[in-house]
């Protein structure tokens, strides 16, 4: 993220009386439909919610200030999509010791 994301992410946290940087945060997955216009090659299914699009990967810290994006097909599985904004999130604020997330993220990611 840029320097003026961060500025303000760091405003926003001493107004509400925590550390500049963060140490924990949340990652989590969004399927939404896909528009017909979408090019296939940027969209999937997902056959279990029946769902055709793009999934979104989103790290947050534990204010919901943005850490990490990433836009995958909808049927990328969760523990693989959300490698990349992980690393992000680690790379950009070195400081996070622990992410938590929900069971669909487990098996590889966590180990």
């Amino acid at each position: 993220m840029g320097k003026i994301h961060n500025a303000l992410r760091v405003k926003v946290r001493e107004a509400d009386g925590r550390r500049v940087a963060p140490t924990a945060g949340l990652v989590d997955s969004q399927s939404v439909r896909a528009a017909d216009t979408v090019p296939t090659e940027t969209s999937g299914f997902d056959a279990g919610k029946k769902t055709k699009g793009r999934k979104r990967f989103i790290v947050t810290d534990t204010l919901g200030l943005l850490q990490a994006v990433h836009v995958a097909a909808v049927s990328v599985q969760d523990r693989d999509g959300a490698r990349r904004p992980l690393l992000w999130a680690r790379l950009d604020q070195p400081t996070v010791e622990t992410i938590w997330a929900d069971q669909g993220f487990g098996g590889r990611l966590v180990t």
